[in-house]
């Protein structure tokens, strides 16, 4: 689901971003102006974490497990809010004085589609990362450093000495004190939203998955189960990257009230076996 949702994912950025670079030629205008908008930097910033995503989902599919590092998940996740963010903006303020601006031509792919699809594929990329809200805050920098530059380029030095023209009519309707603020509001829940939502159905899936364990299983069967697990691995797998999987022997634990160190040793002691096995055959 990972490589699936994220070639999608690259596919509509990619596609979006090459129809703004054919209209933007065919125009005859200055390539890098497109590099202004912040539609286009977070269409390319999506498209960059999920290019990341998908060795580790086809080495997912190779080992027979898909593990994130957090730092991966965290770059998707400020492409999806970023992207997000685009949709909504897009949906209210712009829609309310201009379709064409909203939905238009390149602006259906950029303001609807690639949001949408991104929104997806990080719904349905498995992860065990949750963000507190100071990592959320993190996640907004590419949004906070477009929002100072804006505020520089527009108000500031002004397109009159250089700067850019109000793209996104933030201080042609109302004053800079207002509608800089409540963009950082919005843009701060809309990534509350989005974590919100992945977090539903994480949680969804992980009950999913404990509704089909067996509660009266004895410790002693968990124990077989999770040797074996070990001993897969340490026979199947990459033998120069051998891993434990905590997320896993950490469900177990709590699910059964088992001891995660006991359970860890027992993996730890099929993996080695599994280890001893291929290199006897």
């Amino acid at each position: 689901m990972a490589l699936i949702a994220c070639t999608i994912t690259l596919v509509s950025s990619c596609y979006a971003m090459a129809s703004v670079i054919r209209n933007y030629v065919s125009q005859g205008w200055y390539l890098p102006d497109m590099f202004r908008y912040f539609t286009t930097l977070s269409n390319m910033l999506a498209a960059l974490a999920s290019s990341f995503i998908m060795p580790f989902a086809i080495n997912g599919i190779r080992k027979k497990r898909f593990v994130l590092p957090k730092w991966l998940s965290m770059l998707h996740y400020s492409g999806t809010v970023c992207l997000a963010l685009i949709f909504v903006f897009a949906m209210t303020f712009i829609m309310s004085y201009s379709k064409d601006e909203a939905i238009g031509g390149n602006n259906f792919y950029l303001h609807l589609i690639c949001p949408i699809a991104v929104l997806i594929s990080y719904v349905l990329v498995e992860s065990s990362h949750k963000f507190s809200w100071k990592e959320t805050l993190i996640c907004l920098i590419p949004f906070i450093i477009y929002s100072l530059v804006y505020l520089v380029m527009v108000v500031v030095i002004g397109e009159e000495n250089g700067g850019w023209p109000d793209l996104y009519k933030l201080v042609t309707f109302v004053p800079v004190y207002i509608s800089f603020p409540s963009m950082a509001v919005v843009a701060y829940l809309v990534a509350f939203a989005v974590r919100k939502l992945s977090d539903w159905v994480s949680g969804r899936r992980e009950a999913q998955m404990l509704s089909s364990w067996s509660k009266e299983a004895e410790p002693v069967e968990i124990n077989i189960e999770v040797y074996g697990l070990g001993r897969f691995y340490g026979s199947h797998g990459d033998k120069d990257n051998l891993t434990v999987p905590l997320d896993i022997l950490e469900t177990l634990s709590n699910y059964y009230k088992m001891d995660l160190s006991a359970l860890y040793n027992v993996y730890t002691k099929g993996l080695l076996e599994g280890v001893k096995e291929r290199e006897d055959q």
